[in-house]
């Protein structure tokens, strides 16, 4: 169930409908703690942490590309705005770091995508 929701807010993302994407995006949390604390019988199978992560990273990049788009056109940001564009580029920086780091790395130590050690030179 949890996985169809996602599909839904998603979809109504690519279809241009944001409002309802994002009440989606406000529910599902408390949805997914509900289903936590739901006796075994009633958990949906296909649960797990990271379902909510391809449709944040969605949401993310395509803000931030009309972001850039904006920028590029002329309009201008608060300086509250750059220092939060500044915060979220380091923080997603450190997380592509580490994800990086742990899973992938060529033999020069550079991210190719492959989960080993390789020479692939992606």
């Amino acid at each position: 169930m949890l996985k169809d929701l996602i599909k839904l807010a998603d979809h109504l993302d690519m279809i241009g409908e944001k409002d309802e994407a994002s009440l989606l995006d406000e529910i599902l949390p408390h949805i997914k703690n509900v289903a936590i604390n739901m006796p075994e019988e009633f958990k949906d199978a296909d649960t797990d942490a990271n379902y909510m992560l391809p449709s944040q990273l969605s949401s993310i990049s395509e803000k931030a590309l009309i972001i850039k788009d904006m920028i590029n056109s002329g309009v201008s940001v608060d300086d509250w705005m750059e220092t939060y564009i500044a915060q979220a580029d380091l923080m997603i920086d450190n997380i592509y770091d580490k994800m990086v780091a742990h899973y992938s790395h060529d033999s020069e130590g550079l991210p190719c995508g492959c989960k080993e050690k390789c020479g692939c030179n992606a």
